[in-house]
């Protein structure tokens, strides 16, 4: 055994990440919305048409689970599938004006949700964290954009 303690890191990114998933459904509760409501207007509110099979790839999820997620979106009044011009077997994704306008509300109980999540750090502690997690990122290839869900195999 070496002179390091027993390392557990990707023991405690799993809790802190199980932590910060909780805390953030409950911060987007005030809206009306889910955490996977959340992401997927985020994701249509940066890539306008997105096609909603691209949507389910780009986040690891089913097509299945995607509909569902959007039928809220869209029973909400927040989004739009229309049929593409140019080929007309795929839904295209837009955000309503109405979602335009929760995505707005959103990005302020994100940025409050982040920063008491972070804020017992130091600034500098913060970056160098910051640094280490994009880095960890980088190399298992993940979208820092994106919270990919897991499927069972």
């Amino acid at each position: 055994m070496s002179g390091h303690p027993q390392r557990r890191v990707a023991f405690l990114l799993a809790q802190i990440g199980a932590d910060a998933s909780s805390a953030f459904d409950r911060a987007v509760e005030q809206l009306g919305i889910t955490a996977s409501e959340a992401g997927l207007l985020r994701l249509v509110g940066r890539h306008p048409g997105i096609s909603q099979k691209a949507a389910s790839e780009h986040l690891g999820v089913g097509p299945s689970r995607v509909v569902a997620v959007l039928d809220r979106l869209e029973a909400g009044g927040h989004l739009e599938r229309r049929r593409s011009v140019t080929d007309r077997r795929t839904h295209e994704l837009t955000l309503t004006p109405g979602g335009e306008e929760l995505l707005a509300r959103l990005r302020p109980v994100a940025e409050a949700h982040e920063k008491a999540f972070t804020a017992m750090l130091p600034e500098g502690d913060l970056d160098r964290l910051a640094g280490y997690l994009e880095a960890i990122a980088e190399a298992r290839h993940l979208d820092r954009e994106v919270h990919r869900q897991t499927t069972p195999r």
